[in-house]
């Protein structure tokens, strides 16, 4: 037997013994050296109860020794273990803390007494965070409010251009709190200018090799230097034209991302099937996409948008193609369904985008009472105006419900509503409930 051999015999032998006997931190590992980096795709995994079996276990912000200790876990402490990379698992612990555990510092249970893992465990409930101006209170307020369900913030504030510079801050009382709470967040990175989602930035930032590097080391500096635990890409209006530029894009981004334990996740348009010439979602291949995505958050928002004939935001059988389609190529728990929390009024020749607060202001107003769609699933009602007839379409409660059972029931990774402090205030119980 050579002397390899005997070597791998023995640490094997070395590894059992520490899992049922515990052992110390993972710098008394047996016999392997932990890669310092994040190898390759975050695999298909589905969580599950474990407990501590070290005597003194480091959780840490990433899965390396080079990590910061977040904690020191103790023997017998229960966990949920949520996904693997190498020899590490990233775990959430019974106080609600998230962070990566050393492989073998670690075992798994039929059960967990103590941690439960149904309800919001090992779910993704996001909500897009928005300032409208400085120091702008509604999205904190409603996070604030919620922040024992909300487990996600994806800060609306970074822009690039067409030359690849990033510009953006997530800063103050909300970053704060995010902090505070130890809440996953994501430098949501657009590509408006002027107000608008820009076609011909995009395009010039795509195809541009040069633009696309630089565009990349600044988001992992904004990542990396503000604390964000990785990216949400929302490039919108790209020609299709560039659907080659757009998987390469994410090819790259993920080979700069991955290694270090980021998530790349990206906002994605909603569709049934593939359009490649298809001015909204032809840019965005979902096969081609799928090996360097580990999230993606599906606008399933805008079936009926503002521009065009009225309509449900998101009717129950159209979110469940979408969800249907992109299960396809995706796996069910990389999929996050977005959640419209807004309506629109459609007058005469277009719609207005109006909020639930703003909507239910507008029925006190009419003295109305909303209808209920059987098969949509969504509430509207309609208003005269003069002598115009107004239609209005739009999300609640009650339609939040009905999307949730989508989740459940094509066991999806959750949820993210657009926007925090536009939603009906018992929303996020609603989808608590709902998981």
């Amino acid at each position: 037997m050579s002397t390899n051999i005997i070597v791998t015999v023995l640490a094997a032998a070395f590894y059992l013994f520490s899992s049922f006997f515990g052992g110390g931190d993972e710098q008394n590992a047996p016999n392997y050296q932990p890669s310092s980096t994040y190898q390759g795709e975050i695999s298909s995994f589905t969580p599950r109860p474990g407990v501590v079996v070290g005597k003194a276990a480091n959780l840490r912000n990433e899965p390396s020794l080079k990590g910061e200790v977040l904690n020191v876990l103790k023997k017998d402490q229960q966990l949920l273990v949520l996904d693997q990379t190498g020899e590490w698992y990233h775990v959430k612990t019974d106080t609600g803390q998230y962070g990566w555990l050393s492989k073998w510092l670690l075992s798994f249970t039929a059960d967990s007494p103590g941690l439960k893992t149904g309800g919001i465990s090992g779910y993704t409930i996001a909500g897009y965070y928005v300032e409208n101006y400085q120091n702008d209170p509604v999205g904190y307020q409603a996070f604030r409010s919620n922040a024992a369900i909300i487990n996600t913030v994806i800060p609306f504030l970074y822009k690039i251009d067409q030359y690849g510079n990033v510009k953006g801050n997530f800063q103050g009382k909300m970053a704060d709190l995010t902090r505070l709470k130890g809440t996953t967040t994501l430098a949501l990175v657009n590509n408006i200018k002027n107000g608008n989602f820009n076609s011909k930035s995009i395009h010039a930032l795509l195809t541009n090799s040069q633009a696309r590097s630089k565009a990349i080391a600044g988001i992992y500096r904004v990542v990396t230097t503000q604390g964000f635990k990785g990216v949400n890409i929302d490039f919108e209006n790209v020609p299709s034209r560039d659907r080659s530029y757009v998987t390469l894009f994410f090819k790259e981004l993920a080979a700069v991302f991955r290694p270090k334990g980021l998530l790349v996740t990206a906002s994605l348009p909603a569709k049934t099937s593939d359009s490649p010439n298809s001015a909204h979602s032809g840019a965005f291949d979902y096969q081609a996409l799928a090996p360097y995505l580990d999230q993606v958050y599906l606008m399933t928002y805008d079936e009926h948008y503002s521009g065009g004939s009225p309509g449900p935001v998101a009717s129950y059988p159209w979110v469940e193609k979408v969800v249907n389609y992109a299960k396809r190529f995706f796996l069910s728990r990389k999929i996050i369904i977005g959640l419209a929390a807004y309506g629109y009024d459609w007058g005469l020749w277009s719609g207005k985008a109006l909020n639930v607060k703003a909507i239910t202001k507008l029925m006190a107003s009419k003295k109305i009472t909303s209808k209920w769609h059987a098969t949509y699933k969504v509430p509207y009602f309609t208003y005269k105006n003069g002598l115009v007839t107004h239609k209005v379409w739009y999300e609640n409660n009650h339609s939040i419900a009905a999307k949730m059972s989508l989740v459940k029931r094509y066991q999806l990774g959750g949820v993210a509503v657009w926007r925090l402090g536009y939603e009906d205030p018992g929303v996020w119980q609603v989808i608590a409930n709902g998981f």
